[in-house]
């Protein structure tokens, strides 16, 4: 729930990058970094606020989103570590055209803070961003170079976790425009022998139309889809917990493992998975 002086101040807040105001900050310093993805996964990356919690846990406890759209996204943060909860408002505003964002947190710990990127393609498979911070007025001497130090090691910090999912989505591209073409293969894909599987380990295999992960659940052999329906995320290391679901590790989503059933309903259930059978003491996934 809102607080009174939180929806006072997302009510002023624009939708809309206000470039003029740069010249009013105080710049402590950028953050320079040639990344190993193309823009638009970078870009994508920029507008999914919902990676936020479960891909940088050290650097957001939580998140809920506000308000989206073409322009960006406004939410409340949840900032961990404390023994308390604490949050910050923070929003992020997009100008595509020039692959460029800023990010500025606008009520809680840090308020004022501006963190403003430039992203640029350098070849098809490498992009480099700036990312320069700003404050509202200038601080102490003493306290300019450790605050600088202190962000550039965060956003290192962020770009290293950022940098798996990135690449992990072109791949789940790529892959699925694969298995698309094999839609109307019927065949099927040996797992294993039964007496050589390892029944207390996740067993990812790839067939003409998916990618599934074969494992035992309740004393039983399963199959279920490898890939979120959301993102594309990856299932093949998420555990089934004590309900039997499993969680995506890009977004949270959860998943019946029996069903392939979604928790939530603006995400659909996992795509099925195919039949397994045993022949001659090995197991199968056998695709209609």
């Amino acid at each position: 729930m809102l607080t009174e002086l939180e929806q006072e101040k997302i009510a002023a807040r624009a939708n809309t990058i206000d470039y003029d105001r740069v010249a009013s900050l105080h710049y402590l310093g950028n953050y320079v970094r040639r990344l190993p993805t193309n823009m638009a996964r970078m870009m994508e990356n920029a507008y999914d606020w919902e990676h936020l919690p479960y891909v940088h846990p050290s650097s957001f406890a939580s998140i809920d989103l506000v308000a989206s759209g073409s322009w960006g996204w406004r939410a409340r943060i949840g900032v961990p570590g404390g023994l308390e909860p604490t949050y910050q408002m923070l929003d992020l505003l997009v100008d595509a055209e020039k692959n460029y964002w800023v990010s500025t947190v606008f009520n809680g710990p840090g308020e004022g803070i501006e963190i403003h990127t430039q992203a640029t393609t350098l070849n098809e498979d490498e992009i480099e961003v700036d990312v320069r911070f700003y404050l509202p007025e200038a601080p102490g001497d003493d306290a300019s170079a450790s605050i600088l130090s202190y962000m550039q090691s965060q956003y290192a910090t962020l770009y290293d976790e950022d940098i798996d999912l990135m690449q992990g989505r072109q791949s789940a591209l790529e892959d699925r425009s694969r298995w698309r073409a094999g839609k109307n293969a019927r065949c099927e894909t040996r797992v294993g022998a039964l007496s050589e599987l390892d029944r207390t380990k996740t067993h990812t295999i790839e067939t003409e139309t998916g990618r599934y992960c074969v494992r035992v659940w309740q004393d039983e052999w399963i199959a279920h889809s490898a890939v979120c329906p959301h993102q594309l995320g990856p299932l093949q290391d998420s555990e089934i917990d004590p309900e039997g679901r499993i969680t995506c590790p890009w977004h949270g989503y959860q998943f019946d493992a029996l069903s392939g059933e979604s928790r939530l309903t603006e995400c659909p259930a996992l795509a099925k998975a195919p039949e397994l059978i045993v022949r001659d003491g090995e197991l199968f996934l056998l695709e209609a």
